[in-house]
């Protein structure tokens, strides 16, 4: 048994708690980084006292802490203090190492409590090592009653200000700060059209709160971008089972993505609620129909241009669908990076197609999903000529041939990339290359449906 004791108290010293909160506002980055800034209902006697903010998260940053009062000349924070360490059966058996506690017994038959006095000699975990009776035991923390609480330990994280007020009265205090343990990352959700030539996507921001304090009715802001951040020691936030995941009405208003400076910051027009050790999902954005590219590509073997080669690789081309952030292609807004699940219809159901990453995509730019292998286009890649002989140094000929076959009951295009390192002229091709980059060529094959294709090249490169 633990006894009850009261939290040490400071008479003429102030309290603050999340209940006097007037407005509050989260604005959080996808680097384990959030601004927190809250305004606060207090009330201060005239002159020095110690304002206990009760309700900051544990992974408050001190350093970062700003203080603002309504009236400016009627408040002035002189100092500080975060008192983080919490009050736990723990920590209390360790602050009573050497000190006087009282042990609890329980008669077997009647119940009633008694208490005997022993001295704390060491604390591990909940076991302590206590001289009783003169004799030396080991007893779990549960048997132990302590007279007092440590007043360095507290229920829950405080930040105390040591504050001088000009008169006596309430005041509105505004509180910044930086806290870790609250994240954000972007989910989408596609469905494919039949005819494979638009998807159907709604976006989620899922939001993670893994501090052990609640925002109540909390303004939310996410931003997107990267900010540099000072180097500084590192302090793991500790991972605690048992998150809850809870999604949002999707009918709400959606946030609109604006551009503050080089960041893209998404204000939410309600405020939210996330609980501690919460995952909540929040509406981002819903489009109804945005235009896309199928595209099958099939990169060849990057190694394999310097060297003997023997044997058939054989592969598939990935499946691809390419969209342009426009407002004319059904879409026009900022993409965060996030995940992207595409599901496709059929006769028994919707079907998982594949997930593929996206970076940050603003608008006028493009993004590719890359969702997975085709399962009925294939490929055989040979190499079949291979010769440095009379050709000056450093210099060699390689030819291949990459026969692509189709199961498919229509005609498919596949880009065949062949990404072929140093200087090189193409010596013989069936048919006609692009060159996109310094050391790539690209193919457009197209294959018959319920046939095959053949692509030969000969080409000369400098190692």
């Amino acid at each position: 048994m633990l006894a009850s004791t009261a939290l040490p108290s400071f008479a003429a010293d102030p309290v603050t708690t999340p209940e006097d909160q007037k407005a509050l506002t989260l604005t959080v980055y996808q680097q384990n980084i959030t601004l927190v800034r809250e305004q606060r209902r207090v009330t201060l006697p005239d002159g020095r006292s110690r304002l206990a903010v009760i309700g900051v998260p544990s992974a408050l940053r001190p350093e970062t802490v700003l203080t603002n009062a309504a009236t400016p000349d009627r408040i002035r924070v002189l100092g500080q203090v975060y008192e983080s360490a919490l009050l736990t059966p723990e920590a209390l058996l360790r602050a009573s190492v050497g000190s006087t506690v009282q042990v609890v017994t329980r008669h077997p038959e009647t119940g009633v409590e008694s208490f005997a006095a022993a001295q704390v000699l060491r604390a591990q975990g909940r076991e302590a090592l206590v001289r009783m009776d003169g004799r030396i035991r080991t007893l779990d923390v549960r048997r132990i009653a302590f007279d007092n609480a440590p007043s360095n330990l507290r229920a829950r994280p405080t930040l105390v200000l040591d504050v001088a007020s000009n008169g006596a009265g309430a005041e509105d205090l505004t509180l910044s700060y930086l806290t870790g343990g609250l994240s954000w990352k972007t989910d989408y959700v596609a469905r494919l059209a039949e005819d494979e030539t638009s998807i159907q996507l709604a976006g989620w921001v899922t939001l993670t709160n893994g501090t052990e304090t609640s925002f109540e009715d909390t303004r939310l802001r996410v931003v997107a971008g990267s900010i540099n951040q000072a180097r500084r020691p590192v302090r793991r936030q500790k991972a605690v089972p048992g998150i809850m995941a809870m999604r949002a009405d999707a009918s709400r208003e959606l946030p609109a993505g604006t551009a503050v400076s080089d960041l893209r910051v998404f204000d939410f027009p309600e405020t939210v609620t996330i609980r501690a050790q919460e995952k909540r999902q929040l509406a981002l954005l819903t489009a109804a129909a945005v235009m896309v590219q199928k595209q099958y590509r099939l990169d060849g073997n990057n190694s394999g241009f310097n060297r003997l080669q023997r044997g058939v690789q054989r592969s598939s081309p990935t499946v691809r669908y390419r969209l342009e952030n426009k407002a004319d292609t059904g879409l026009g807004r900022a993409l965060p990076s996030g995940t992207v699940r595409l599901y496709v219809p059929s006769a028994g159901g919707d079907l998982l197609c594949g997930e593929s990453n996206i970076r940050y995509t603003p608008v006028g730019e493009k993004a590719t999903l890359t969702v997975g292998s085709a399962a009925d286009i294939t490929s055989e890649r040979r190499q079949t000529d291979f010769r440095r002989d009379g050709l000056p140094k450093n210099v060699l000929e390689t030819a291949h041939r990459v026969t692509l076959r189709n199961a498919k009951d229509e005609a498919v295009t596949v880009d065949v990339v062949e990404n072929i390192p140093g200087d090189w002229r193409m010596l013989e091709e069936s048919q006609p290359h692009s060159k996109r980059s310094t050391g790539q060529a690209v193919w457009n094959v197209t294959v018959p449906a319920g046939g095959e294709a053949e692509l030969t090249y000969r080409v000369r490169a400098l190692f």
